[in-house]
């Protein structure tokens, strides 16, 4: 429980893009193991996981939803899009819950669709899933609600919502007691997913 609180995780979708950040920090207990630890996964092409959670659950469940919707194309000749993504993702959280052994991931699910634009979801490690404009995961999550509630538009710029991203992760790093150094953002596009300079403190500065 504690991994997925210590962790952050943001999302904002706008009018042509989904802009997502994860911390990169990856603790054991109190160590500190490596600071540019993955926790954006890409499932295809247009459509890109973010989870919080301890390393085996998190690189295991994105590889079981990546894998999965790859053998879904190559059956079918189409893939799945992202509400499919979200939906398949939500429904083995729940299995696994309701087995007992619960998947402990907050995550969020961000794509673009020809026919259904920009989306972003969210979901907690209960499976309680919905599909919003700005999302937040974790304590630094909760830092961060003012801000996405005050700057958010449906109209921003990649540049501005990198902007305010980068609002987010300076309050989390001032606030929080946690070692949040760096923070791995990605946007996704009609024109797919690309890597955006990772915020750090000395691009806070």
């Amino acid at each position: 429980m504690t991994e997925i609180l210590f962790q952050c995780l943001l999302g904002i979708q706008c009018k042509d893009f989904v802009m997502v950040a994860a911390d990169q920090t990856l603790a054991q207990s109190v160590i500190l193991l490596k600071t540019d630890s993955n926790k954006l996964h890409e499932v295809s092409d247009r459509i890109l996981i973010g989870l919080n959670g301890n390393l085996g659950d998190t690189t295991q469940f994105a590889q079981f939803v990546s894998k999965n919707a790859q053998l879904y194309r190559l059956k079918n000749q189409y893939g799945l899009n992202t509400a499919c993504v979200t939906h398949f993702a939500r429904t083995n959280m729940l299995e696994a819950l309701h087995k007992g052994t619960p998947n402990m991931l907050n995550i969020v699910v961000a794509g673009y669709d020809d026919q259904d634009g920009c989306q972003l979801y969210t979901m907690d490690f209960l499976a309680a899933c919905l599909r919003v404009p700005y999302a937040a995961h974790g304590l630094g999550g909760y830092l961060s609600w003012g801000i996405l509630d005050h700057y958010y538009r449906p109209d921003l710029s990649e540049k501005n919502a990198y902007e305010v991203l980068m609002c987010c992760v300076r309050e989390v790093q001032l606030r929080l007691f946690m070692n949040l150094a760096n923070f791995q953002v990605k946007t996704i596009t009609k024109d797919g997913v690309k890597v955006l300079p990772t915020i750090c403190s000395a691009s806070l500065q």
